[in-house]
């Protein structure tokens, strides 16, 4: 039979024939695990070229002496030897690697067939004198080094020369923003259009109050001196406002920002810490606490008709943030609401939209009674005339506290041991419901117009996230009431 004459592993020539010496053993047939085996071992696939017959047989040159086992009797015929492979024996021995041995018949074609190329390419060269042709080689790979050194430093003088000539177009710069698009591109990257940045830079009145304190810091060290020398040779007082509310707007990083404004990363960490604290005092240092005339003149008629006496509308918020290190700072930050690590502030608005009240941010576990009470919002109820009321959520539990102010709660009633709530309690629900929504609406305009304050905040603005979130409610009242005073909603 022609399959029993030669061993089957791949570059092995043994034959039965010529190699008389050798045992030949075919392949398990019962046990097919062990049949995997030795075709993984010999590195063959069965397919339409290696189909495995009780005929197939691997050479004892692949096996181990530990593999065998002595039999006694006479050897088989057309052989010298009387072995036998052990029952769980797996071929191990095996011929070199291919990618060591000669190449195919083709990829020698291939080798051959560039290297004729090759030489006629160089036959069509001019011949300079009795030059060898590794010598001539040589030589004309030294000339296109050299001309290649010439032309990249050629390019490389050009972009110096550039760069000197024409610095780096700072795209963010209050004239660029302010010019773009009849102002525009301004209203995209800061959110002010062109008006309200005219009435936030009066409001903020940089020129005077930045220069008033750099002008005063006669106590100030030479290090910090540099610093604010530096800011005022990189950027002008606009371009640093521009930054800080790209910053806040688009909640571009600090790398980013100093790519474009082709400024180092720390100058952009000054200018923009320096600002957001500047912010915070100056709009924070501007009442937004209506008195009673002001809140009734513009009470939308939605409240007019159910619940006219609203002072204020009151609502916890949260703000993700990063998982500090230690464990107790977890706990204390750690919220259930939320299922993560937050801070928590506390604000109010009036009915008419516009943010009234704004606490500071305290850890993620506070509850909202302990907030009310903690965050400074009972000491502005003394201005409230007796017999008003506070909006809030079921779950602001502060009736007892409102009682020496002399207002009402408002908050949706509870279910408490009835099976469900009575109608008249459903018809409370609802209308509470429709008008509390504002205070909803309020938070997520902020966090929706302020992209620094989504995803999480990390450890590295903890000292910042005051001024950030305070800072972005109260450039929102900038924008005009959220509910509109004419329309019954």
């Amino acid at each position: 039979m022609p399959g029993h004459d030669h061993c089957c592993v791949p570059l092995c020539t043994n034959r039965r024939d010529k190699n008389k010496e050798l045992s030949f053993h075919s392949f398990p047939i019962r046990d097919g695990a062990l049949r995997k085996r030795w075709i993984i071992a010999i590195k063959r696939e069965e397919g339409e070229h290696f189909v495995i017959r009780p005929s197939t047989v691997v050479c004892s040159r692949h096996f181990s002496d530990d593999d065998f086992v002595k039999v006694t009797g006479k050897p088989r015929a057309g052989t010298r030897t009387c072995r036998r492979v052990k029952p769980t024996a797996v071929p191990s021995l095996l011929p070199p690697d291919k990618s060591k041995l000669r190449p195919s018949p083709a990829a020698r074609a291939e080798v051959l067939s560039r290297r004729l190329a090759e030489k006629a390419a160089l036959d069509a060269l001019p011949v300079f004198g009795p030059l060898t042709e590794a010598s001539h080689l040589r030589y004309e790979l030294e000339q296109k080094e050299a001309e290649c050194a010439r032309l990249k430093a050629q390019v490389e003088g050009s972009k110096d020369s550039e760069r000197r000539a024409d610095p780096p177009k700072n795209i963010f710069s209050f004239e660029n923003l302010w010019a773009a698009e009849d102002g525009r591109m301004l209203e995209f990257y800061t959110g002010q259009t062109r008006d309200m940045w005219t009435s936030l830079w009066k409001l903020l009145n940089a020129q005077d109050n930045i220069q008033s304190k750099k002008s005063a810091s006669a106590e100030t060290s030479g290090r910090q001196r540099l610093r604010t020398a530096d800011m005022q040779r990189s950027l002008s007082l606009e371009d640093q406002l521009v930054l800080t509310l790209i910053r806040l707007r688009m909640g571009y990083l600090e790398q980013d920002l100093a790519y474009h404004l082709n400024i180092s990363i720390a100058t952009v960490s000054r200018i923009f810490t320096m600002w957001i604290n500047f912010m915070y005092l100056r709009l924070g240092s501007i009442p937004i606490w209506p008195k009673w005339e002001h809140v009734e003149a513009t009470m939308p008629e939605a409240f007019k008709v159910d619940y006219p006496s609203t002072a204020v509308i009151i609502d916890a918020t949260e703000l993700k943030c990063e998982i500090p290190a230690e464990l107790s700072l977890q706990k204390q930050h750690y919220s259930q609401y939320k299922s993560s690590t937050t801070l928590k502030g506390l604000v109010g608005i009036a009915p008419n939209g516009s943010f009234t009240f704004v606490s500071q941010l305290f850890s993620g576990s506070i509850s909202d009674r302990q907030l009310t009470m903690d965050s400074g919002f009972l000491d502005l109820l003394r201005s409230v005339p007796p017999g008003k009321s506070v909006m809030a959520d079921r779950g602001f539990e502060i009736q007892d506290l409102l009682v020496p102010h002399n207002l009402i709660l408002n908050i949706p009633p509870f279910k408490g041991s009835a099976s469900h709530l009575s109608q008249s309690d459903v018809v409370k629900t609802q209308r509470i419901a429709r008008i509390r929504i504002h205070v909803e609406r309020a938070i997520g305009q902020v966090k929706r117009r302020f992209r620094i304050l989504h995803g999480t905040l990390p450890l590295s603005v903890y000292g910042s996230a005051n001024q950030i979130w305070t800072t972005c409610c109260l450039l929102s009242n900038l924008g005009g009431d959220l509910i509109a005073t004419d329309k019954a909603m």
